[in-house]
């Protein structure tokens, strides 16, 4: 019995010692952390280096649970998670301070989920994001996209079929890095096109589906370097259908794009007449025209001496199969979608 309360005591006495050594040891490091003391530099290095290890260890190992939420992650050639795609997953708003705190996590893929504001919100410690893919994820609105203003990275965002409003494209108006955007069937109106005109690297838009008339595109000639611009679809909302509104007042407004390689304006009243006003973009290579019934067989011409022209979708056009022979006759490289 005396032996094991001597043991007892050598060892309180023991720890004691240790618990009082290390935060002797803490402040004084401390302290000499606080006054840059030069004779711990090395004490301070070996601290940074820990840290990192420990964030490059948290991207390497942390993923066993995107895999059961059922996701999929893709790392760099030192094993680090660089992206997450969880489309369709069961990926919930309390996960995603996990998400945020991958070092170096460039991709995310959140759409057709059920997150939320809520949850989006915990990703504005993930600034280091390039592509952020949040296509039908029904239930993000503006709120959730305050998360993003103040990322430095950002280059591709897909908001498609999202509840987003014009404030979001308020918040994305510092995000010069931004190169392309998708906000078709979201609810912007004809105010919320105008403040992407701060966005100097915007190459492509998707802006269809939307409330937007002629006075709303007029902002489309502030982006004299969009490569890709799509119009067309309409969504059927509360409030009735919406859907763009063109003319040829807006028509104009698109034929300042010279730099335009694809252009969508499926079920618009597209005519013959627009074509030839459209001629001018001469380094066009896609055309969508899927659904514009005012087209027929006297296009065939206007279609066929595009000089750039590649790929054309006719589809649900009044182009007969007569005009799609010449047209094909007429360039016989282009690919050509069309049902009779």
């Amino acid at each position: 019995m005396k032996s094991l309360l001597l043991m007892l005591m050598i060892t309180a006495v023991c720890s004691a010692a240790v618990c009082s050594a290390a935060v002797c040891s803490t402040a004084v490091c401390s302290t000499a952390f606080r006054r840059n003391d030069p004779a711990t530099r090395p004490f301070r290095l070996k601290a940074v280096l820990q840290t990192s290890r420990l964030t490059a260890r948290l991207s390497i190992t942390g993923s066993d649970w995107i895999a059961e939420a059922g996701g999929v992650v893709t790392r760099d050639r030192a094993g680090r998670i660089t992206g997450v795609d969880l489309r369709s997953s069961w990926v919930t708003d309390s996960d995603l301070p996990q998400l945020a705190a991958l070092p170096y996590l460039t991709h995310l893929d959140l759409s057709l989920t059920r997150i939320t504001d809520r949850g989006l919100q915990q990703l504005k410690n993930a600034p280091g994001i390039v592509d952020l893919n949040l296509y039908y994820a029904e239930q993000i609105a503006d709120e959730g996209m305050a998360a993003v203003k103040n990322w430095k990275h950002l280059k591709r965002l897909n908001l498609r079929g999202t509840k987003v409003t014009d404030t979001t494209l308020e918040h994305l108006a510092n995000v010069t890095t931004l190169e392309s955007l998708d906000v078709g069937f979201a609810q912007i109106t004809d105010v919320g096109l105008d403040r992407l005109t701060s966005l100097p690297n915007l190459k492509e838009l998707v802006i269809g589906g939307n409330k937007l008339t002629d006075v709303g595109l007029q902002a489309l000639r502030q982006f004299p370097g969009l490569t890709s611009l799509s119009l067309g679809g309409s969504q059927r909302t509360d409030s009735g259908l919406w859907a763009v509104s063109l003319t040829e007042l807006g028509l104009d407004s698109i034929t300042t794009l010279k730099e335009l390689r694809e252009l969508r304006l499926d079920g618009m009243p597209v005519s013959a007449r627009w074509l030839e006003k459209l001629k001018t973009l001469d380094k066009l290579e896609r055309l969508g025209l899927q659904g514009c019934k005012r087209l027929g067989d006297d296009a065939a011409p206007l279609l066929a001496s595009w000089p750039a022209l590649r790929v054309l979708d006719l589809k649900g056009t009044t182009v007969t199969e007569k005009g799609l022979a010449d047209l094909r006759r007429a360039k016989p490289s282009a690919q050509i979608f069309y049902d009779p």
